[in-house]
């Protein structure tokens, strides 16, 4: 278990001031962007409810904790791994706008609930805590999503100045990437995550008449969403789709993309001669990143 959860825990006498949970989303993301932090938001008239909570100490032993909102101590500690907001219900029907008809049933599910949310600088959902009718255990929670977006900084912030296309595929691609560096139980979660932007990169090559070469962006993203599929350990189902592709309907970047595609699967599995005929077109880069890939998926 985490030491980060024991140690603050035995230091309950602490003299430093307590801070609050915040009461706005938009401040809460800003700070979230700011200081490489997820965002833990529960809707105001949930945290009026006892939430109980258990963390271990010190000496291994579980504390019991009768509700994660009275206690200043807890309170603290979340703002250590998080950037904890409540939202006023008078906010509910602006933000379900922003979603409707543009998310999955299960992620309306987690969004109207009251469970506490994890979600990332831009206020999408991650991850929750489940059922708030069981005790949490708080330290497992936060060895889970006690991630630091360091590696996202700058397509979260791109995206956040102007949302567009391209924002919205690059920050995509990287979290493709970063959910390679994660714990692995947190790994689907960051997957679903980038498709959520794919799906508005998508949504925006439809509508945007001032993109061009609309063609060729949609190959990049049918090609860089095949990367999820290897990170999920799939490569003939990579393989298979990459021979419904016409090599010459490709520009270069694009034939870039497909020989890694290409030279990551064959790695993965295991086929050395096919993989070192292609060795000579990886960039330095995407050699680096293939076996990143390999090392996530052991035999």
């Amino acid at each position: 278990m985490k030491r980060f959860v024991l140690l603050l825990l035995v230091g309950f006498t602490l003299a430093l001031p307590a801070q609050n949970w915040m009461e706005s989303m938009e401040i809460a993301t800003i700070l979230a962007r700011g200081q490489n932090k997820l965002v833990l938001m529960v809707w105001q008239e949930a945290s009026e409810y006892p939430l109980s909570v258990i963390v271990e100490n010190d000496q291994g032993r579980d504390i019991y904790i009768k509700n994660i909102f009275e206690s200043p101590e807890l309170t603290k500690l979340l703002w250590t791994y998080f950037i904890p907001v409540k939202v006023d219900e008078v906010f509910y029907e602006d933000m379900l706008k922003e979603i409707e008809g543009k998310r999955n049933q299960n992620y309306i599910d987690s969004f109207n609930d009251d469970s506490l949310k994890i979600l990332d600088p831009n206020g999408n959902i991650l991850g929750t805590t489940g059922s708030v009718s069981e005790v949490l255990n708080l330290s497992n929670f936060i060895g889970k999503y006690n991630l630091n977006t360091s590696y996202l900084k700058q397509e979260l912030v791109n995206y956040f100045n102007k949302k567009d296309f391209y924002t919205s595929f690059y920050l995509a691609s990287k979290y493709l990437d970063y959910s390679i560096l994660v714990n692995k139980s947190v790994r689907p979660e960051i997957l679903r995550l980038a498709n959520i932007y794919f799906s508005q990169a998508e949504q925006f090559l439809e509508t945007d008449n001032a993109l061009k070469n609309k063609a060729t962006l949609g190959q990049r993203i049918v090609l860089t969403k095949l990367k999820e599929d290897l990170i999920k350990g799939k490569p003939k189902k990579v393989l298979r789709q990459l021979k419904k592709i016409d090599d010459s309907a490709l520009i270069d970047a694009n034939k870039s993309l497909k020989k890694f595609l290409e030279y990551t699967s064959y790695k993965l599995l295991r086929e050395t001669e096919k993989f070192s005929n292609l060795e000579k077109d990886i960039s330095l880069l995407n050699l680096k990143l293939a076996q990143a890939i390999v090392n996530i998926n052991p035999k």
